[in-house]
């Protein structure tokens, strides 16, 4: 290992090692939560340690998502533009798909069905939808996100927004909001049911409606993927 490697994995291994200390984890940190409290990234441990699950071995833990994205994600393919999606009925404001139909669904506002259907529904959320229900709407979101670990399903909480434009918004909006408290939330979520939920932003409404059909479809596949890292790595294919 040259010298800049060993300076370079000796220094993200520290880091890494005292936020699994000092927040009690069981997993390690993901993309966000490494960008959010601005940790060496997950490409610093690649070049150092060659993966990022090699770093979270020599620190003692599992990453909170370990495999590779499908490489399907990023292909252009009419099946996610024919995907027949179910929207719950509670869905206040629903995104345009192709082909959809309205349903009541146990959690979540969009599934699939029929052969398509893999255990995996998504929860749309504007910046204020997502603010607000990791305030005052965390416990009940809790119960939603219980249910879908009773399910065995698995939820992506897909917002409309991205972490500068949030905190752009909530710095000059006319409502503002604890956004350290906030991301406080999102990460003992996230750890809490890992293997059943993770947050994507998307950056936009338009993007999100890009997006939720190669969830659904790839479903499963996606599961034990930081798909944030991925997006921000990639774009949205």
């Amino acid at each position: 290992m040259s010298q800049d490697k060993e300076v370079t994995a000796e220094y993200s291994l520290k880091k890494l090692k005292q936020r699994i200390e000092l927040k009690s984890l069981k997993y390690a940190p993901n993309h966000l939560e490494l960008k959010i409290n601005k940790l060496p990234d997950i490409d610093v441990y690649k070049y150092a340690f060659g993966s990022y699950g090699a770093a979270c071995k020599a620190a003692g833990v599992r990453p909170l998502h370990g495999s590779a994205i499908d490489e399907n994600f990023f292909k252009e393919d009419e099946h996610f533009e024919n995907l027949k999606i179910f929207v719950d009925t509670r869905e206040q404001k629903p995104l345009t798909f192709n082909v959809s139909e309205d349903l009541k669904l146990d959690f979540g506002d969009y599934t699939v069905g029929g052969d398509d259907y893999n255990y995996t529904y998504v929860d749309r959320k504007s910046d204020s939808d997502f603010k607000g229900t990791l305030s005052g709407g965390l416990a009940r979101f809790k119960r939603e996100l219980q249910r879908v670990q009773d399910f065995d399903s698995y939820l992506f909480i897909v917002v409309e927004s991205d972490l500068n434009r949030l905190y752009k918004n909530n710095a000059f909006g006319p409502h503002k909001s604890n956004l350290e408290f906030i991301y406080h939330n999102m990460r003992l979520i996230s750890h809490e049911f890992a293997g059943s939920c993770q947050f994507v932003f998307t950056g936009t409404r338009t993007n999100s409606q890009s997006v939720i059909p190669k969830i659904l479809t790839l479903g499963k596949r996606l599961w034990d993927v930081d798909l944030q890292y991925y997006i921000d790595k990639n774009g949205l294919g």
